[in-house]
Formats: C-alpha cells, sequence, structure tokens
C-alpha cells in the first residue's frame, strides 16, 4: 500500500509539474494579438487615419497592401506609440516626425510590401494625407482606399531591417537578437529534469 501510495504521489506531481509547464508556455504563446485586416478608408484631405497594433513579437512579417481608388498618392507610415504622439502634434507645430522607415512608404497609389519587426512591443500604421512627409506624396483631394494589413508570426529568418528613424534619414543597423528556446524544448527539458528529481527520491 505504501508503495502505491509513493507511485501515486509521484504521478500527481509530474502531471501538476507538466501542467504548471504547459500553462506558462501557452500563456506566452497567445499573447500576441492577431492582426488580419481588409478594410476600406476615406481620408479627408490633410487628415489621417491608423491602424493599431497590439503586442507586436520581434521577428514578426508585417504584410501591407494598399490600393488607392480615388484621390492621389497617400503615405503609410509605421510608428511606434511615441512617435505617433509626436506625428500628432506636428500638425500645430510644423516639426520633423519619425517614422519607420523600412515598414513605410510614401506618395503611392498601389504598392504591396513587408516589413520583419526588429523589437516587440505596439505599433501604428498611419494613413497620411497630408503635406507633413519630406517627400511624400502631395493631397489633392479626399482619398478612397482599400487597406490589408496582416502580421505573421516570426520566422526562423534574422530580422534585417531597422529601428523608428527620422523621415528622410538612412536606417540604422540593430544588433542581432539571440535564438529563443521553443516551447517544445522547454517543456522537454523542464519534464526531464521533473523525472530525474523524482528519481532521486
Amino acid at each position: 500500500m505504501t508503495g502505491n501510495k509513493e507511485i501515486g504521489y509521484q504521478s500527481y506531481l509530474i502531471c501538476t509539474g507538466i501542467a504548471f509547464l504547459l500553462t506558462i508556455t501557452l500563456c506566452g504563446i497567445s499573447s500576441a494579438k492577431p492582426i488580419n485586416l481588409d478594410k476600406n478608408f476615406v481620408i479627408s484631405l490633410s487628415k489621417y487615419d491608423q491602424v493599431f497594433m497590439e503586442e507586436v513579437k520581434a521577428g514578426s512579417i508585417l504584410n501591407v497592401e494598399i490600393h488607392v481608388t480615388t484621390g492621389g498618392d497617400i503615405d503609410v507610415l509605421l510608428m511606434k506609440p511615441s512617435d505617433f504622439e509626436n506625428y500628432k502634434s506636428v500638425f500645430a507645430q510644423r516639426g520633423n516626425i519619425n517614422y519607420i522607415s523600412d515598414g513605410s512608404i510614401i506618395g503611392q497609389r498601389i504598392k504591396k510590401y513587408t516589413y520583419t519587426f526588429q523589437e516587440a512591443g505596439d505599433y501604428y500604421l498611419v494613413l497620411d494625407n497630408t503635406d507633413v512627409p519630406k517627400g511624400g506624396g502631395s493631397p489633392l483631394d479626399q482619398v478612397e482606399m482599400n487597406l490589408k494589413v496582416k502580421v505573421d508570426a516570426p520566422s526562423t529568418d534574422k530580422p534585417t531591417t531597422s529601428g523608428s528613424t527620422p523621415s528622410g534619414s538612412a536606417p540604422t543597423q540593430s544588433s542581432t537578437q539571440p535564438p529563443k528556446t521553443s516551447g517544445f524544448e522547454a517543456i522537454l527539458g523542464a519534464f526531464v529534469i521533473v523525472m530525474l528529481a523524482l528519481r532521486k527520491k
């Protein structure tokens, strides 16, 4: 009877440990917000609209496709939250704006492109129908357009794009991030540790 109780207790510990590790791993995997947008926009002259992308993981792939059906060229600017706050104040101050140049396009009507996020965090994709960005589109009237935005999970390739840069500036290279251990490998390693600890008892 004592042996059966000991075996049952060890099994309980193993199951509890695995369940705990699975919960932690799944919480980490599901923290990123899925983004898959296909939407029509009408943007008045000298105005803008934006798409908020929450909790994007480093290495995720941004896929953007625009198609302006009415109006002139449009600027699509990828920004961090701090850059977006600065952008909103520029209309009154007429200062410079910052945006992630490799994740943006200026003066386009039909365009499809991708960008690899270098850093995790929140981002804004700004649809700009103003003359604020230097070298950007020259707004003539309101713009009617279709926007498709999708963010894919991180791939195994190393990110090569830059961080936020002032408009018109050359992007700077960011340091390469170390490879991350997959959730399955972490669970397997923890399981082996638990089993070894139980066998020593």
